[in-house]
Parts: C-alpha cells; structure tokens; sequence
C-alpha cells in the first residue's frame, strides 16, 4: 500500500512490520549484503542497488591500491622518495658539537712538566751520588791555630785607626739624684791610648757629656798604656733609666760602647 493525498496516510515511508523503524531510504541491511528473504543474483550481474550502496573498505583502512600509511596522491600513485617514517617538512639541521670548534690542544705545558721532573730526578740522583762519595779527613799534621784571645778582663776595643787596641770595663755603677757615676778601669795592649766618654739615655736617645765628678779621681778623659791602666769615675747628669756609655778616643770618635741598666 503507497501514500496516496487524501486517503488518509500520512505522507511519508509506508509503515513496517515489528522491530525498529529505519530512515526513509536507507536499508535495514548492511552495505554490500544480501538482504534477507531476497534471491541471489545471477551470473554475470551486479547485485541490486550496487549503483546506490558502493562498496567501502573498512573504517582506518586506505583504498585498495595505497600502500600502507601512505597519504593518496591524484592518480592514486605514491610519489618518489616517500618515506611514511619520516615527518613531513624541511628536515633540521645535523647536530653540531661546541667540541668540533675547539682549538688543538697545546702540549707546551706537558712537555714541560716533562722536563721538570726529569730535572727534578736528575738532581736527586746527583745529590745521592754526591752523598755516596767518601769524605776527606783532616790531615793528622794540621792542628787548628787558636784565636787571638785578650790579655786581660774587659771588653776588647780598638782605635778609630786599627793601630792600637784595649780593653775597658765598668767596675760600678750608681744612681743619684744628679745623674749617674760610673766607675771605669782602661787597659790598652800595646801604645798608649787616649779616651774620651759620652753617654744616652735608651729612652731619648739625647747624647749626654760628662761633667765634674762627686768622687776622685775624675777620669773624664785619659790616656791608658799597657804599663800603667787608667781607672777611676765619671759623671753624667741625665736622669734615671737604662743608658748606653760611649768610650771615644780624646778627639772624640767611637771606639766601644757598654750599657748601664737604670
């Protein structure tokens, strides 16, 4: 029964029998299978509604005639150099080390070091050797000379010339209100000498020049020979602390010097 106007049917498919309702135009069937109940084909002739239902290859596969991932090409040919493995695109550049832009290495420092230790051993082996040598006795002839020693007590001085030399020593020392008196003997060894003193103080440094002594004789200066010493006292007025006294000869240059504590 069709859908006529005005009889009473509703335009549209006619209605179906139980079981879901298709769309208008599609078949309840697969594409490309025999609908149920219906007659194959004959030899030689396409099977119905080929035209309408065309056969499909399955989803996620190509057509028939691409290969595998292979992206179709008009005319259904793959083009030349493909390679579904690679990406698509202007390929990037090849890696490049920093270390193929280094500088030869400089064996300078090497050869050096070389050399040092072969240097280094060299004067090892030297010293060895050289520690390995007998050493030289002293013949039993050669008798050391003794040095000259000084006649007498006293610190050894010797004049501003080198021609003559003494010895001079403090017997005693005192502090007074005034300053300091000191007590002093002179020998000389050989000619006779003439002295002369001066005296600083540690502290300051200032020279200071004898004066008249308390206590006699005054020996503010002198001459000493080898027969006859010269010993007696000379007064410094300075005040109290560590001094240096300063032996001169008369025309007053340095011969020797002692301290004095204060």
């Amino acid at each position: 029964m069709t859908s006529t106007p005005g009889s009473g049917w509703p335009a549209g498919p006619p209605p179906q029998g139980p079981g879901p309702n298709q769309p208008w135009g599609v078949p309840p069937w697969p594409p490309n299978s025999t609908p149920p109940n219906s007659v194959p084909p004959a030899a030689g002739y396409p099977p119905p509604d080929a035209h309408r239902y065309p056969a499909q290859p399955p989803h996620g596969y190509p057509p028939s005639g691409y290969p595998a991932n292979a992206d179709p090409q008009p005319g259904g040919q793959t083009p030349p150099g493909f390679d579904p493995r690679r990406a698509l695109g202007e390929q990037p550049p090849a890696h490049v080390s920093i270390g193929e832009f280094a500088p030869p290495s400089n064996r300078t420092p090497l050869l050096i070091t070389i050399a040092a230790l072969v240097t280094l051993v060299l004067v090892i082996a030297g010293g060895l050797y050289v520690r390995s040598l007998p050493v030289a006795q002293p013949s039993a002839s050669a008798s050391p000379t003794p040095a000259a020693t000084s006649a007498g007590p006293g610190h050894p001085f010797n004049t501003p010339d080198d021609r003559q030399k003494g010895r001079w020593e403090i017997l005693s020392s005192n502090w007074i209100d005034e300053g300091l008196i000191v007590e002093l003997r002179i020998y000389s060894d050989d000619g006779s000498i003439s002295f002369s003193f001066m005296a600083f103080s540690n502290a300051s440094a200032q020279v200071v020049s004898p004066a008249s002594s308390p206590r006699e004789p005054d020996i503010r200066t002198g001459t000493a020979s080898p027969a006859r010493p010269s010993t007696g006292y000379v007064f410094f007025p300075m005040s109290r602390g560590d001094a240096t006294i300063i032996l001169a000869n008369g025309a007053g240059r340095q011969m020797s010097a002692l301290a004095v504590k204060g």
